[in-house]
């Protein structure tokens, strides 16, 4: 079943003064191995999730090398993965949903946060960082609803909540936060896929 996916991602932590927000994207392919009348079975799919987030005076930056004073800005995070997700599936006999329960792991493609004006961006390409975990392990839960048919091929709908059992970034501060503020930085999503399965 290829399937394209809306997200809701929630970044926070003490690396960064202010929680992070924003709409991603993403498409994977599910393989179900559960027959119809089969009460338990096993799902599982290979993903892309983009899980950006911005906020408002979320960074500070420095203006000029040569200043001495900070300014609040706008920062936007983006973090993406390829991801494993495996699940066991709950389906009842009388009705078109299912339940899924699992986890997911995946590998970062793109770890970057964007400290905005004025002045010049500000960039910070997490990856070789020694603050980067590229590792991503999530519990994983989900619930579907089969829709009906296109061209004899069922359309499914799926609401699927992530809870990051790692963090992006550990042991980081914005400068924002002072020098005694160390903390970390994640991502919880909760994610819309609509499929065609085939």
């Amino acid at each position: 079943m290829p399937y394209a996916t809306i997200s809701y991602n929630l970044q926070s932590g003490q690396a960064f003064p202010k929680s992070a927000q924003g709409v991603g994207y993403g498409f994977g392919l599910a393989f179900d191995l559960t027959e119809e009348k089969q009460p338990v079975g096993a799902y599982f799919d290979f993903a892309y999730q983009d899980m950006r987030a911005s906020a408002n005076d979320g960074a500070c930056k420095l203006l000029k090398e040569s200043d001495t004073v900070t300014v609040s800005v706008p920062v936007q995070h983006y973090f993406s993965y390829a991801q494993f997700e495996g699940f066991v599936k709950l389906q009842s006999l009388k009705s078109n949903g299912y339940f899924l329960i699992g986890a997911s792991a995946g590998i970062s493609t793109t770890a970057l946060t964007v400290a905005e004006g004025p002045g010049e961006a500000k960039y910070s390409d997490w990856r070789g960082s020694t603050f980067y975990n590229s590792f991503r392990f999530d519990i994983r839960a989900g619930l579907g609803i089969k829709l009906g048919y296109i061209s004899g091929h069922q359309l499914v709908l799926e609401a699927r909540f992530g809870y990051p059992v790692t963090t992006i970034i550990t042991d980081y501060h914005d400068i924002c936060n002072g020098s005694d503020a160390h903390g970390s930085w994640r991502v919880v999503t909760m994610q819309v896929n609509v499929g065609l399965r085939l």
